[in-house]
């Protein structure tokens, strides 16, 4: 470890454009296809602004276990299925997927078509569940 701090220090030239790059990157990773929520403000968002729920699983994920009031539009099927979304443009659309990965993809195509809010659960339903917070089961 002592050779690296050296490394560092001997090479800052390098080594400072490469940390201001790795920041960057990860910056604007998280800002990617919309902000970022937590569960509470899920909830207050779908009751208070009517808020869209699109959950991005697979069918057979979202079957085992769903938040309530959730269309399940597949991210493989995404491209296809969603000219039904074009109606809600004006409404918050909260995207739900397993671990939050997919959902920041998905949410950059519909902040390309114009939708106005793009919010996506951080965490995914993983985050959901380890809050023990309730799922429709069908």
């Amino acid at each position: 470890m002592l050779e690296f701090n050296l490394f560092l220090i001997d090479y800052w030239f390098y080594s400072v454009p490469l940390f201001l790059f790795v920041f960057l990157f990860f910056r604007s990773e998280m800002k990617k296809g919309g902000q970022r929520i937590s569960p509470n403000d899920l909830t207050r968002i779908v009751n208070k602004e009517n808020g869209m729920i699109i959950d991005l699983r697979k069918k057979e994920l979202f079957e085992t276990g769903h938040i309530t009031g959730s269309k399940n539009i597949p991210s493989a099927d995404f491209d296809n299925n969603s000219s039904d979304l074009d109606k809600h443009k004006d409404k918050p659309i909260i995207l739900i997927c397993e671990m939050g990965r997919d959902s920041a993809n998905i949410g950059e195509k519909l902040q390309k078509r114009d939708f106005k809010q793009t919010l996506i659960l951080k965490g995914g339903m993983l985050t959901w569940v380890e809050e023990s917070l309730p799922l429709v089961r069908n």
